[in-house]
């Protein structure tokens, strides 16, 4: 049995399927004892390994944002800032505004939140599989003006 195991551990290995090799030998007790079928043990070993790859990708590209902290639109507060549509801050939580092509852009003096639901929108876009890039107006700007256009004439 146990060269069957290291069969199956070695391909798993190949084939990039860290968390099932790291699970086999418990999941493969945990099977036996419980009598699962033969698909259901399958469907359980898939979903570990799927969840954890998605919690893996979705890590990578929040750290790829560049976000400067982490905030949840959960945790924004709309008492305090009556002045914002709830409604279309959740409708921009769909994320269809990505895959329609339009920009957000938050306007508005400091301390009323602009930072905060740019990352709360930033991350609920990263867990929808966007990659995203967090950048404020100023440094946006300085790095366009130092970029070197050249125009030609076709």
């Amino acid at each position: 049995m146990s060269t069957q195991v290291d069969r199956i551990q070695e391909n798993l290995r190949h084939l990039k399927l860290y968390k099932i090799h790291g699970l086999l030998e418990s999941l493969l007790d945990e099977a036996s004892k419980s009598n699962l079928s033969y698909s259901d043990f399958l469907d359980q070993l898939l979903t570990q390994e799927i969840a954890a790859k998605r919690e893996k990708n979705i890590a990578m590209r929040t750290t790829l944002a560049k976000f400067p902290f982490v905030k949840t639109l959960e945790s924004f507060d709309f008492a305090f800032q009556p002045f914002i549509d709830k409604k279309r801050i959740k409708e921009l939580s769909t994320c269809r505004f990505i895959a329609n092509g339009e920009n957000v852009i938050f306007l508005g003096p400091p301390g009323v939140g602009k930072t905060h639901l740019a990352v709360a929108l930033g991350i609920k876009a990263v867990s929808e599989g966007y990659r995203t890039y967090f950048t404020q107006a100023t440094p946006l700007i300085t790095s366009l003006k130092t970029v070197n256009v050249k125009y030609f004439s076709i």
